[in-house]
C-alpha cells in the first residue's frame, strides 16, 4: 500500500523542514505618532518579551528593499459594486507604481481554484485579473452551476459559504508564501465579513485562528483596506480582518484613497527592524507569543503576535517518514512515563556506529496518584527494523551508593548509524509492572570534517572524594536528572569529534535568560574528551543553561543544556 498524503500537508512539511537561521528573528515596524516610519533605531531601543519573559537581544538590524513576494486578494464578495472602478484603479496604480521588477505577485479572487496559486513577474496577467475584478457585496445571485450549489441562494448561507471562501484563500497563499525564503506579505481589498460559527466539527476549513496560526508560522503580515468612502453605522463586519491584521503584524485602513493606502503598505514591508535573539527553550515545535515595545522614544512598535519554535528532531523524523515513499510502516507510539528520569545517549561513534548508554533513577516529579516507586527497569533496545541490540534489568544510578551486585545500573552497547527504539517496562519493588517508557535517539555519523558534539554527561558528586574518585573514571554513569542541589558538584563530560578524532569544547554558565554568567573552568581528562568542573555551591536555586560550542570549518557549534538548582 502506498501513501496518499494531502498536498497541504505536504507543502506544510516542506517548510517546516527549512534549516532554521541561528537564533529568531522577529520583523518590527516602529512607527512616530504621525504613522510614519521610525529610522535610525539600535539594540538598546528596543525589549522584546517571549512568553511574557524579557529577552536578550543579539541583534537589530534596519530593513533594506529586496526582493518581495506579494499576493492580493480581492475579495469580490465583500465589496460593494459602486467602489468596483475604484478598486481596479488603484490597484492597477499599485502594480505599475509599488511592485518592482524583482518581485514576485499574485492576484487573486475568491473563486479563482487555489490550484493555480503561482507568484511570478508577469505583469500582464495580474493586470488582467485586476481588470475583471466586480464587486458584488450583498448580490447573491450565483454566476455558476458549481457557485449555486456549494452555496446556495439563501443570503445567510451565501454570506456563510462566500467567508469560508476567503478565509481558505488566505490560508493557501500563506502556506505558498511561506515555502521559499524571502519576505513576503498578503494585501486584502475588502469591506470584511463575520463568519457563521460553526455548530459541527468540519477539519477540512480553515477559521481565522487557523489563518493567524500559519502567517505567524511563516512570518507573513496581512494588510486589509476597507475601500469604502463612508461607513455609516458599522455592523462590526471588519473585526475579524481586523484581528487578523494586529496579529500578524499588518495594518487594517479604510478609506476611498484606496491608492494612498496601498502605496503606504509597500512602503512599510520595506522598512522596519529585524531582532534577533536566542530564546532559551530548545526546539519544541510549540506557538511562544512575543510583544515588542520602544523604549525611550514617542514610537509605536508592531510586529508579529508570536512564532512557531521549529519542531524538535523526533517531529522532523517522523515528517520525513511521513513523506518517504514505499509501504506504511506500523506506528509506534512514544511515552515518557513519570516514574522514571532516564538518560540515554551516544558517548562516541564512526562512520558506521556509535556506542549508546542508558541509566535511570525513580522520577523526582510528583508521580500520579496510587503510584509505587520504581525498583527496575526492564529495556529492550532495538533498531526500527527489530533488530535487538540489547535486552536486560537495570538498577537505578546510585552515585556515592554501593552498587546493586545483581543488576547493572547502566545499558551500554553498539548500535549502526540510524534511529535506536528504547522500550522500557518500569517495574515495582514485587517485580509487578508499574508503567512503561517509549523514546528513540538518534546515532549520528561523522561525516568528514565536520565537528559533532554529542549529548553532554552530567555527574553530580557529593563529596571531595566521589569527585575525585568520578573525574578519574570515563565510565561513570551519568546522571538523568537535570535537578541538582547546591551541595553538589558536577563533572561534566561532552564528547565532540572531528574526522574521527575527539575536539576541544568549550562551556559557559547561562542564566535562565540565557544570558552569559562565566565560563567553566576544564578538568583534567583522559583519551580527548574535554570535561568541566561546575561546583554548584555559589549558585542561587533557579534554572540554569550550560552552553557547548566547538568550532569548525563553517563557524561554531553549540549545544545548550538547561538544569534546575533546587536548593
Amino acid at each position: 500500500m502506498r501513501r496518499l498524503i494531502p498536498a497541504t500537508l505536504l507543502l506544510l512539511t516542506f517548510v517546516a523542514l527549512r534549516a532554521a537561521p541561528e537564533g529568531v528573528r522577529i520583523s518590527t515596524l516602529v512607527t512616530d505618532r504621525q504613522g510614519k516610519p521610525v529610522p535610525g533605531l539600535a539594540l538598546k531601543d528596543f525589549e522584546l518579551r517571549e512568553d511574557g519573559v524579557l529577552q536578550k537581544l543579539v541583534t537589530v538590524e534596519a530593513r533594506r528593499p529586496v526582493p518581495r513576494r506579494l499576493a492580493i486578494i480581492l475579495d469580490e464578495f465583500h465589496v460593494q459594486a459602486d467602489d468596483s472602478a475604484l478598486v481596479r484603479d488603484a490597484v492597477s496604480r499599485f502594480v505599475d507604481q509599488q511592485v518592482r521588477a524583482d518581485d514576485s505577485l499574485l492576484v487573486l479572487k475568491p473563486l479563482d481554484p487555489l490550484t493555480t496559486i503561482n507568484l511570478n513577474q508577469d505583469r500582464a496577467r495580474a493586470r488582467a485579473a485586476i481588470a475583471s475584478f466586480e464587486g458584488r457585496k450583498d448580490n447573491f445571485e450565483p454566476r455558476n452551476a458549481l457557485e449555486e450549489e456549494t452555496m446556495g441562494r439563501a443570503p445567510a448561507l451565501v454570506e456563510a459559504g462566500r467567508a469560508q471562501v476567503v478565509l481558505s484563500a488566505l490560508r493557501a497563499l500563506t502556506l505558498q508564501l511561506g515555502a521559499a525564503p524571502g519576505r513576503a506579505a498578503i494585501l486584502v481589498v475588502s469591506e470584511g465579513f463575520s463568519p457563521q460559527r460553526r455548530t459541527f466539527t468540519s477539519r477540512g476549513l480553515p477559521d481565522a485562528g487557523i489563518v493567524e496560526r500559519f502567517a505567524n508560522r511563516y512570518d507573513v503580515p496581512i494588510y486589509a483596506f476597507d475601500p469604502r468612502a463612508s461607513f455609516g453605522e458599522d455592523t462590526g463586519s471588519a473585526v475579524l480582518l481586523g484581528k487578523l491584521v494586529a496579529d500578524t503584524g499588518g495594518t487594517l485602513t479604510r478609506g476611498a484613497d484606496l491608492a494612498g493606502n496601498l502605496a503606504g503598505a509597500a512602503r512599510e514591508i520595506d522598512s522596519g527592524y529585524v531582532l534577533t535573539y536566542q530564546p532559551a527553550h530548545g526546539d519544541d515545535g510549540k506557538y511562544h507569543p512575543v510583544t515588542v515595545k520602544v523604549v525611550r522614544r514617542e514610537a509605536d512598535a508592531r510586529t508579529r503576535g508570536g512564532y512557531v519554535s521549529p519542531p524538535s528532531e523526533e517531529m522532523r523524523r517522523a515528517m520525513r517518514e511521513a513523506l518517504a515513499p514505499g509501504p506504511i510502516l506500523s506506528t509506534r507510539l512514544l511515552r515518557r512515563s513519570p516514574l522514571v528520569d532516564v538518560w540515554s545517549g551516544v558517548t562516541r561513534t564512526s562512520s558506521s556506529q556509535g556506542r549508546v548508554v542508558v541509566t535511570w533513577e525513580p522520577g523526582r516529579s510528583l508521580a500520579p496518584a496510587g503510584k509505587m516507586p520504581a525498583a527496575r527497569v526492564q529495556l529492550t533496545a532495538t533498531t526500527k527494523d527489530g533488530t535487538v541490540l540489547y535486552e536486560g534489568l537495570l538498577a537505578p544510578v546510585r552515585i556515592g551508593e554501593a552498587p546493586d551486585l545483581a543488576n547493572a545500573d547502566r545499558a551500554e552497547f553498539d548500535a549502526p548509524v540510524g534511529r535506536v527504539q528504547l522500550d522500557m517496562a518500569i517495574l515495582g519493588i514485587a517485580g509487578d509492572k508499574l508503567d512503561v517508557d517509549a523514546r528513540d535517539i538518534e546515532v549520528p555519523a561523522v561525516k568528514g570534517s565536520a565537528p559533532l558534539m554529542l549529548p553532554a554527561i552530567l555527574i553530580a558528586t557529593q563529596s571531595a572524594r566521589e569527585f575525585r574518585v568520578v573525574s578519574a573514571d570515563v565510565n561513570a554513569a551519568p546522571d538523568p536528572s537535570r535537578q541538582f542541589r547546591r551541595t553538589e558538584r558536577l563533572v561534566i563530560r561532552v564528547p565532540a569529534y572531528s574526522a574521527g578524532e575527539p575536539m576541544p569544547v568549550s562551556a559557559q554558565l547561562l542564566n535562565r535568560l540565557a544570558q552569559p554568567i562565566r565560563a567553566i573552568d576544564v578538568l583534567p581528562g583522559e583519551g580527548g574528551i574535554t570535561q568541566f568542573d561546575l561546583p554548584l555551591a555559589p549558585l542561587a536555586p533557579g534554572d540554569y543553561y550550560l552552553l557547548f560550542s566547538v568550532h569548525g570549518p563553517s563557524g561554531p557549534v553549540d549545544q545548550r543544556v538547561g538544569f534546575r538548582i533546587t536548593g
